[in-house]
């Protein structure tokens, strides 16, 4: 299984980098974060940068053994989640395992992220929201390829459509808060 940190998001609400962002009374930004939870479940994990945050992405993992820091590909860049996820899938030539995790939910247990992990196709739902950059899959390149020349973009139709995922219910909403202003973080724990 390969662990996949979305951090290439333009984190425009947040007015500043979310992946490079370290909570308050936080050690490591939350990149780290997803890459040090993803790391006790996968053998790879890759971490999907953006053009402003990849050279610094790049720096901060250079010495992680089984980290590597990718960037969107072309004709798919810049459009979103699924940009990130064709740029990991484009790195294998068979069909691979992908563990999803973003960056905006520093909150989110190891017991989350192995629980889909226990599960095929699959996604996190909460009782008031369906996480769909929370999810467990497996896919190809051609597939992610196949579905972006259709011009959707939504993550959603992707993981319940084209993967049909199935969702895997979590009651502690707490763990999936998603921030998107710095201040909520102070707020919220």
């Amino acid at each position: 299984m390969i662990g996949v940190v979305l951090a290439g998001g333009e984190s425009r609400r947040f007015k500043q980098d979310k992946a490079l962002y370290r909570l308050p009374g936080q050690c490591v930004n939350n990149a780290q974060l997803a890459v040090d939870k993803l790391s006790l479940l996968c053998d790879r994990v890759l971490v999907s940068a953006n053009a402003k945050n990849v050279s610094t992405l790049t720096r901060q993992f250079a010495h992680s053994q089984n980290v590597e820091v990718i960037s969107d590909l072309p004709p798919f860049d810049k459009r979103g989640p699924l940009s990130g996820i064709y740029a990991a899938a484009c790195q294998f030539n068979t069909p691979t395992d992908l563990l999803i995790l973003a960056v905006d939910y520093p909150y989110v247990s190891i017991e989350v992220l192995s629980r889909l992990a226990d599960h095929d196709n699959c996604y996190a739902r909460t009782p008031d929201a369906d996480h769909y950059t929370l999810a467990h899959f497996s896919t190809t390149s051609q597939i992610l390829h196949d579905f972006l020349m259709l011009d959707d973009y939504r993550l959603r139709h992707f993981i319940t459509e084209v993967q049909q995922c199935d969702p895997i219910s979590f009651a502690n909403a707490e763990l999936f808060i998603n921030f998107n202003t710095p201040e909520a973080d102070f707020h919220a724990h």
